[in-house]
Formats: structure tokens, C-alpha cells, sequence
């Protein structure tokens, strides 16, 4: 099956812009990955990818990705991004939301399959946001790093 990977780029930005978790979760495969490298997160299959986008839009009040480069090509596609909002509730055990705004770089890698994202992997300059959110860690425990999320 032959996947239109600029447009599933274009879809997968428009639902994480429109914060629609369904719209954004039905683009990816039952056995897909979700990695995001800056904090060490991978999540395996729907159910457990469903939740990080779900704690996207709960932890980063305002988000959005403005778009600064985009591409398709075969069973990959490419994003290279500003994400923006304030870091006002963290599901990072170790990480204290501080209501801060930020604007922080980044890119996202899409593997695809048969129509749908089978791989997701981000990377986020995740100093800037530190910096910029004024986010440092907390005395709470962290059960590894899979506690971790995008942003």
C-alpha cells in the first residue's frame, strides 16, 4: 500500500494544533512506538500512546506547533517545529509545573505502514524549556522513563 506521507504529516499536525487526541490516535497503527528521545520516553501500542497525547493537552496549557518545515517521502515523514504554551500541570512525577510560557525547537521523525504512523520519535531541545519554564526536579519519585512526556 502506497501511504501519502506529506499528507499524513499535514493530518498529524493539524490534530495535535486542533488538540483532537481521537483524530491524532486514529492516525497511528495498533502496534505503533511513540519515543520522545529528550526524556527518555517510549510507549508501546494505542492505549498507552493515547495517554501521553492525552497529558500533552492536560500539561501544556496554549500548545501549538507552528510549522517550520514539513516533508514526505515513501513511508517516512518529517516535521521540524516551534511548540509553544505554558507548563501548568506536569504527569512527570519528578518535574514541577511552573505556569510558564515557552517556545522551544524541535522536530518529529514519522515511520509509516500501510497508511498509518507505526513510529513516532521526537526531539525537543529540552534545555531551552527548562530554561524557559524555570521547571526543575521535585522530590518525587520516578518509576523510569516512561514517567516522562512530550514537552
Amino acid at each position: 500500500m502506497t501511504t501519502d506521507s506529506s499528507g499524513m504529516v499535514k493530518q498529524y499536525l493539524a490534530a495535535w494544533n486542533s488538540h483532537d487526541a481521537e483524530a491524532l490516535l486514529a492516525l497511528f497503527a495498533d502496534d505503533c512506538v511513540y519515543e520522545d528521545v529528550s526524556v527518555g520516553r517510549l510507549e508501546h501500542g494505542k492505549q498507552r500512546v493515547g495517554a501521553l497525547i492525552k497529558s500533552v493537552f492536560v500539561d501544556l496549557a496554549d500548545f501549538r506547533m507552528e510549522v517550520k518545515s514539513a516533508f514526505g517521502a515513501g513511508d517516512w515523514g518529517a516535521t521540524e517545529w516551534t511548540m509553544t504554551g505554558r507548563f501548568v500541570h506536569s504527569s512527570v512525577p519528578s518535574l514541577a509545573a511552573t505556569g510558564k510560557s515557552f517556545a522551544v525547537r524541535g522536530a518529529t521523525v514519522l515511520e509509516l505502514r500501510n497508511g498509518k504512523i507505526r513510529r513516532n520519535s521526537d526531539y525537543l531541545d529540552l534545555p531551552a524549556f527548562l530554561r524557559q519554564t524555570g521547571a526543575r526536579a521535585t522530590d518525587r519519585a520516578t518509576d523510569g522513563p516512561g514517567d516522562a512526556h512530550r514537552g
